[in-house]
């Protein structure tokens, strides 16, 4: 429904007032004497922009220019005059006054969406009434830290848009075209440099979003919520950890950890459901009730063992994360090159061991990572392999993964906290059999 210009002008009045209340609130915390002003201000300003904007549908070009010229030489006049007087050159308020006149430019002429101009301009009071926690976040930051979101922002931004979408077979490939490879060979899918890349970036997305989270959270909120973090960065290291630790534990203390070993669990399925999630729909669809059955069955334990064994304290354990988010190039590039050898591998168990081969190439592919061979059978299932059969193969690779950290557990930890994985093994290894045999 199209606004009337009275309304549209009633929308820029007060969007403007809303920036400007906001600046005002702001500089009366930190008792700013310099100001360029406030609600009414701010209501001007937005005003004059949909004025410019009404003289802009009409043709009225020439008095547009005059008056956005205008607006935009008093601003910079007052920033001039403030750095001087008060020794201040913040800019923060100049734009949000010259982003208060194009509010009201774009809200009369229709160039953007009026709902798109409103959506921004509350995004834009967000960011401004979140100044000081904005320059608190900063503060925490360091150098490496910088340059690891800075990696992520060029591998994002810069690499990912221009990368090719195409499927390069082995045939394509300059050092292997003249062998004469038989055609199913020849026809291996190799690499899709695009889809190659967004895999990268989307497991660097989840190294960021769970660094952040541990550095928030960290160990500071007890063993419970440390595990479930540590699953979303590495459940083999967290089973590690607290593996070496149980031997050191009282009983009460040794199934905590299992318990937090347990979360660890759920905190690893979280990724993995992403990564499907976007590589192959159909494939998560399908997946999704028994990875949930999966949480739903560890919780339940959980609660099991807290109710029998009456856990009434939770204490704290140290499990490390990274120094930095490893989001640097090259080990996105070392992934990259790893999930193109999985890729190589299982194409070629396939070819030659049909089923069999693949299903034994992902379970030693599994091995040196369990993301990769997700990732891997997730692209795979929309055409070279079943979607009943992808599905198989996770549960099999996931259920070899928790045997490894069982195996791990019992040699390196106590015999209680081993005991309580293995019953864990046992269980997850049951609902996968028992669902899948009910979906074939």
């Amino acid at each position: 429904m199209e606004l009337s210009l009275f309304f549209k002008f009633i929308i820029a009045l007060l969007l403007g007032s809303m920036i400007g209340l906001e600046r005002e609130a702001g500089n009366a915390v930190v008792k700013e004497r310099w100001t360029l002003g406030g609600v009414r201000t701010f209501a001007l300003i937005s005003f004059l922009g949909s004025i410019a904007g009404f003289l802009f549908t009409n043709q009225e070009t020439i008095l547009t220019y005059f008056l956005t010229a205008f607006i935009f030489i008093a601003i910079l006049i007052y920033y001039f005059v403030t750095a001087f007087k008060a020794h201040s050159t913040g800019l923060t308020t100049e734009i949000s006054a010259l982003l208060a006149y194009l509010i009201g430019f774009f809200i009369l002429t229709n160039i953007i969406p009026i709902f798109i101009v409103v959506a921004f301009s509350i995004i834009l009071i967000l960011i401004l009434s979140n100044k000081h926690r904005s320059k608190q976040f900063a503060s925490n930051i360091d150098p490496e830290e910088w340059n690891s979101f800075l990696s992520f922002a060029i591998m994002l931004l810069v690499i990912l848009p221009f990368l090719p979408n195409i499927n390069y077979k082995l045939g394509n490939i300059p050092i292997f075209q003249s062998i004469s490879f038989p055609p199913s060979i020849a026809n291996l899918d190799i690499v899709n440099p695009y889809h190659l890349w967004l895999v990268v970036v989307l497991i660097s997305g989840i190294n960021l979003f769970s660094y952040v989270l541990h550095k928030k959270f960290g160990n500071r909120q007890g063993l419970y919520l440390s595990g479930f973090l540590g699953g979303l960065m590495s459940s083999t290291m967290t089973n590690h950890v607290l593996t070496n630790k149980s031997t050191t534990e009282t009983i009460s203390g040794q199934n905590n950890l299992a318990i937090s070993n347990f979360l660890a669990f759920i905190g690893s399925l979280i990724p993995i459901s992403f990564f499907i999630a976007i590589l192959n729909a159909g494939l998560f669809i399908q997946i999704l009730p028994v990875i949930l059955l999966m949480i739903f069955v560890t919780i339940i334990f959980i609660l099991f063992i807290k109710g029998k064994y009456n856990q009434p304290t939770i204490q704290t354990v140290n499990i490390p994360s990274q120094k930095k988010p490893d989001l640097f190039l090259v080990p996105a590039i070392k992934f990259a090159l790893l999930l193109t050898a999985v890729k190589i591998i299982s194409g070629l168990a396939l070819i030659f061991w049909d089923n069999q081969g693949f299903l034994l190439a992902s379970i030693i592919s599994s091995l040196v990572g369990i993301d990769a061979i997700v990732i891997n059978v997730a692209e795979m299932a929309k055409a070279t392999i079943s979607i009943n059969y992808g599905i198989f193969v996770i549960l099999i690779i996931n259920i070899v993964n928790l045997f490894g950290k069982w195996i791990y557990s019992y040699w390196q930890g106590s015999r209680t906290f081993s005991r309580l994985n293995l019953y864990l093994l046992i269980l997850i290894s049951i609902i996968s059999f028992i669902w899948y045999a009910n979906i074939i």
